[in-house]
């Protein structure tokens, strides 16, 4: 058993003082006639009962607010899975409209409104998540750095719920070939928590961002080595008139045979990811998964049963005079 608030239990430590005082309390009389001395009784079987009672129920209520939980393993179990790192930029320019659209041949709106960058990436990545069951997918943003938002977890509706939530942190410039940047920051987390033989990561970016021709050396070996396979999903413009803006970033894409998906919208988008679901599944031994169980209702009833006998008890202990 541990406890998420341990703190609490120091709180026991009072016990000593209140029982210090109460028993100066029984020692002290204020009468001056000796025959009284005489009459008084040591303390009844009932009172050290009594005091014991109070004690427990002290000790109860401390550790209830201590919040105990059970630890419950589950041990060794054997899953068909895809680890898939989604790493979405989040930098100020994906606030810009997708308008790129037109160079799709999009069919001609007057009341067409094009959804921004973000709000593209958003609905897509939200679809993809929604129908990988059984794989693992870890949530990660970036902009001038790479931040975790969902680790990698076969809990597939929380990671939901975070892709819908991208939007609201759309700040600051691009960074790929920092030491906390994009790249870097998806293949550490592969790197850490991916034990299957299928990696992937998806790189969703409107890819304006220079990178050093020797720090992108190094994470092309950095791929290759856990074996990632990389997708870039590129939203805007940039990516359909070849525009220098993405030239690094296409270059290292090339280096370790991934592909580049030029997106104009969302359903060009989700037919994207289609595709990369076509790729195989791979064995994984989860070795040990633990949950916690939470009792700190059962001690908070030992405490309530604990002060029931406390008071009960009292009522019996008569005081001689």
């Amino acid at each position: 058993m541990t406890f998420t608030s341990p703190y609490y239990l120091s709180l026991i430590v009072l016990l000593a003082p209140i029982f210090a005082l109460a028993a100066r309390r029984r020692n002290a009389l204020g009468h001056s006639q000796v025959g009284i001395h005489l009459r008084i009784a040591s303390r009844s079987f009932f009172g050290h009962v009594n005091s014991l009672l109070f004690a427990l129920f002290w000790i109860a209520v401390c550790a209830a607010l201590a919040r105990p939980v059970l630890p419950q393993v589950t041990q060794r179990q054997t899953i068909e899975t895809r680890d898939i790192v989604i790493q979405t930029d989040i930098s100020g320019s994906m606030n810009e409209s997708v308008e790129a659209a037109a160079s799709f041949n999009a069919p001609p709106s007057g009341n067409r409104q094009i959804p921004t960058r973000i709000a593209a990436a958003r609905a897509a990545v939200a679809d993809f998540v929604r129908e990988r069951s059984g794989d693992r997918i870890a949530l990660l943003l970036f902009n001038d750095e790479s931040f975790y938002c969902w680790p990698l977890s076969r809990d597939l509706e929380v990671v939901e719920r975070r892709v819908r939530q991208i939007d609201r942190y759309v700040i600051g410039g691009t960074n790929f070939d920092s030491p906390n940047g994009a790249i870097q920051g998806a293949v550490d987390h592969i790197r850490e928590m991916s034990d299957a033989q299928t990696r992937v990561l998806i790189l969703v970016t409107d890819g304006e961002a220079y990178m050093d021709r020797r720090r992108s050396d190094e994470l092309v070996r950095q791929i290759r080595e856990l074996n990632i396979r990389v997708y870039v999903l590129g939203v805007g413009q940039s990516w359909v008139t070849n525009s220098t803006l993405t030239r690094d970033l296409r270059r290292l894409v090339e280096a370790v045979d991934g592909s580049v998906i030029p997106i104009g919208d969302e359903a060009q988008m989700r037919a994207a990811f289609a595709t990369i679901n076509q790729l195989e599944r791979s064995s994984v031994q989860i070795e040990r998964s633990v949950t916690y169980l939470e009792i700190y209702g059962l001690l908070a009833g030992t405490a309530a049963l604990f002060l029931l006998c406390y008071l009960a008890f009292g009522a019996l202990i008569l005081e001689d005079a």
